[in-house]
């Protein structure tokens, strides 16, 4: 019984450390330095504020066209297992993201809801297969404030730090016991 037991920990394991591995690459996804950067105004003039954050301290405040984008490194959409936000506006308004491709190409979508909580949006179904992301910006509401907070953008372990995790799980599982002399 113990045989089958270490290999499934192993497994167990495996999928625990992969997922603990998992990296948001936004900075400040949660707007908690108080400010907005690195994420920057692309239309408008949203704010970083105190006044109705989602998790912590402080959320993003974007009213109408007000727009915020941050730009990265280029990431292939095949190594992103999710991309969510966290957004409260008034009910029965929208708000619209993009994602920003590095051949100079970008999708607009939108989310709708008739919430005036935050409610969590996955927008990961919406990236383009084949390209690479470089850059995500969200608008506000057709009216009214919008109150954004919580990004995330995360990506697949890198290879390498998941092979060294699968080595030290499956060598401490079945690494021989010592017996103890009495």
């Amino acid at each position: 019984m113990n045989g089958r037991i270490a290999p499934i920990a192993a497994l167990a394991g495996v999928l625990f450390c992969a997922s603990a591995f998992a990296a948001n690459i936004l900075v400040n996804p949660g707007f908690e330095s108080g400010a907005l950067a690195p994420w920057f105004a692309n239309n408008g003039a949203p704010t970083a504020s105190n006044a109705d954050p989602h998790t912590g301290v402080f959320s993003a405040s974007a009213f109408g066209g007000d727009e915020i984008r941050q730009n990265f490194a280029p990431i292939p959409t095949s190594s992103i297992t999710e991309v969510s936000a966290w957004v409260k506006r008034p009910p029965f308004q929208f708000s619209q993201y993009s994602f920003y491709y590095s051949d100079n190409t970008s999708t607009t979508h939108l989310i709708q809801g008739n919430s005036s909580i935050y409610d969590q949006f996955n927008l990961t179904s919406n990236l383009t297969a084949g390209k690479s992301l470089n850059g995500f910006s969200i608008f506000g509401t057709s009216s009214g404030p919008a109150f954004l907070d919580d990004f995330v953008i995360n990506t697949i372990p890198e290879p390498t730090a998941a092979a060294l995790t699968l080595t030290a799980i499956v060598g401490a599982a079945v690494r021989p016991r010592r017996r103890q002399v009495a």
